[in-house]
């Protein structure tokens, strides 16, 4: 894509989770690690932000995952019940989120003066409810599109403990399909607009058929690396996030994020659960 006018990132915070520390880089699950997450009380857990990004693109609005949906967070803080009602008790003790006033997806966009309508293109990197619950609230975008591999297998694997079909199974998905890609982790990435302009590259090891997202303006990138990573440390220090299944592809998806990060035209680099990241404009 040659480069043109300037593609705008915005970066949402959609909510956020209350996690104990191993969640941010105590990589591949255990049962012990599983324990002292569901267990940890409130004063050793760390509150992390869900971010969801809004992509000024040239062929239209496109929004990047949808953070929480308004019923887990009816009144703006963390809900047990409400969390439970959506959730199921183990999830909603494991994330303790909380969506504040005005924070949830279609809020955000109401409050740019967008509609759901308005959205060409609703893209979700992987099926883990801080991701995916908030699509209901823009299921009138022109499509939603999801990788076959993460709709279909990951949800069917160890990975259906953190991801209950009822948040999505309903909602318009369209189901897209990887093809050979080089230089990408897993050689799969989705050209989505077939222009050059916006991939979806496979990072598994999270989950199965996880995708970030690049968009490209000429020489400019900015990685949306989903949760591949939960910091830039994750990269830096090769720290891969807990609650994955697979260590060795999270190790090798995180050396690519971390080489993406140094490459010359990169504008950023974007862990959906940075600390560090507030929300901002992006331009590419």
């Amino acid at each position: 894509m040659s480069e043109q006018a300037k593609m705008k990132i915005h970066i949402l915070q959609c909510g956020s989770i209350s996690v104990a520390p191993s969640v941010i880089d105590g990589g591949r699950v255990t049962l012990r690690s599983s324990a002292q997450q569901l267990l940890a009380p409130e004063g050793r857990r760390v509150t992390l932000p869900v971010s969801a990004y809004l992509i000024e693109h040239p062929r239209g609005l496109v929004l990047v995952d949808a953070g929480w949906c308004r019923d887990i967070s009816p009144e703006g803080v963390y809900d047990a019940k409400a969390a439970r009602a959506v959730l199921g008790g183990q999830l909603a003790a494991f994330y303790r989120p909380a969506l504040g006033p005005g924070q949830a997806v279609h809020e955000q966009l109401a409050a740019l003066g967008i509609r759901p309508q308005d959205l060409e293109l609703v893209i979700v990197t992987h099926l883990d409810p801080d991701h995916v619950s908030g699509v209901r609230h823009v299921a009138g975008a022109k499509r939603i599109i999801m990788p076959e591999d993460e709709y279909f297998w990951s949800c069917r694997t160890v990975y259906k403990l953190r991801q209950p079909w009822k948040l999505w199974i309903d909602l318009p998905i369209e189901r897209v399909f990887y093809r050979g890609f080089p230089d990408v982790p897993n050689s799969w990435a989705i050209d989505v607009f077939s222009d050059g302009s916006l991939y979806m590259v496979n990072l598994p090891g999270h989950t199965d058929g996880m995708a970030a997202v690049v968009a490209v303006n000429g020489r400019r990138f900015a990685l949306m690396c989903a949760d591949a990573a939960y910091t830039r440390c994750a990269w830096e220090s090769d720290a891969a996030p807990g609650f994955g299944f697979d260590a060795g592809l999270q190790r090798k998806s995180l050396e690519w994020v971390r080489k993406m990060s140094r490459r010359p035209g990169c504008a950023g680099v974007f862990a959906s659960h940075d600390a560090a990241v507030m929300p901002q404009i992006v331009e590419v």
